[in-house]
């Protein structure tokens, strides 16, 4: 009884969202254990919920810049907990995490006076441990969601430690190549991973074909400067923090990025997105903010705006 139901649960997964094979394309079937594709005669494992669709060409590919950003966050104290975004304010990272649950909060009430009240389809890419995936399940929607890190604190294994987390339907996989059916989703969120993405135009292209007519991509918690020295900035004194860390030589591939203010418009217009920047300050607010971040760190800081972009077309 226990093995039927679990085959049940695996022909529902298929079933919706959709996934696919992620070498030729071709929708899966449900087995004990995973998912099969007939047409490459590929099996795909299923591990403690999560379908391992990634191509292990990619998976090599990403290999060390995963081990090194997971052994980053376990050191920096990121790990799933229940309640997340909310946290006591004696949390490690209280601050930041009452920023992220404010912005969450206001991004979703905008989507709701365009969307409607749902239930939408929604697909989260880098969704790390869920807990944005199941604040959307809780409120009725249906969510899917992927990553490339698997990690069983603060990856996709880790959903099972939130309430509802193990529900959701979630998959290994990079968000520039989805294995999912295209025009399947009302609502895109990248909430904290957009800058993770290594070609910004591929992805959002990638997006954009599985997302519906008139539906929404929201980009959250991701880095935007103004000006892209200040970017590269950021990027250059994180390299050297760690590597001063580790005792590792760390590259600029593979690192985390940002976006650029005044480049937002073109780049997801060029990806068949509109998009729309909501949270920037007036130019008086960010001229005195500027003064004050270059007299305590030297450099400007990222702003974190909400993204909020329509499916053109």
């Amino acid at each position: 009884m226990k093995h039927e139901t679990r085959d049940l649960d695996l022909r529902e997964a298929v079933a919706w969202p959709g996934w696919c094979c992620s070498y030729c394309a071709a929708p899966v079937e449900a087995r004990p254990h995973g998912l099969f594709c007939a047409a490459e005669g590929r099996f795909f494992a299923t591990h403690r919920g999560v379908h391992r669709l990634m191509p292990d060409e990619r998976r090599r590919e990403l290999l060390a810049g995963l081990e090194l950003y997971q052994r980053v966050r376990r050191d920096e104290g990121w790990r799933a907990e229940p309640g997340l975004p909310d946290v006591p304010e004696t949390h490690p990272h209280a601050a930041i995490w009452r920023m992220r649950a404010a912005r969450f909060r206001q991004a979703l009430g905008m989507i709701s006076g365009r969307l409607g009240a749902g239930p939408w389809r929604v697909l989260e890419v880098g969704a790390g441990c869920c807990w944005a995936s199941v604040r959307l399940q809780e409120r009725g929607h249906r969510v899917a969601a992927v990553d490339v890190n698997l990690d069983p604190d603060d990856g996709l294994i880790a959903a099972e430690r939130l309430p509802g987390g193990a529900g959701i339907q979630r998959a290994e996989a990079d968000m520039e190549a989805l294995p999912l059916e295209p025009l399947s989703f009302d609502l895109i969120l990248a909430a904290g991973s957009l800058h993770h993405a290594q070609h910004l135009t591929r992805t959002l292209v990638e997006l954009r074909r599985v997302a519906c007519r008139g539906s929404l991509l929201l980009v959250l918690d991701s880095p935007v400067y103004r000006r892209r020295e200040d970017g590269e900035a950021m990027v250059a004194a994180r390299m050297r923090e760690l590597s001063r860390r580790y005792g590792l030589t760390v590259g600029r591939e593979g690192q985390s990025s940002y976006l650029v203010l005044g480049e937002i418009d073109g780049l997801f217009r060029g990806a068949g997105w509109r998009a729309e920047v909501h949270g920037w300050p007036s130019l008086p607010r960010e001229a005195g903010r500027d003064v004050l971040e270059i007299a305590r760190h030297h450099r400007r800081t990222a702003r974190f705006p909400i993204i909020l972009a329509r499916r053109d077309g």
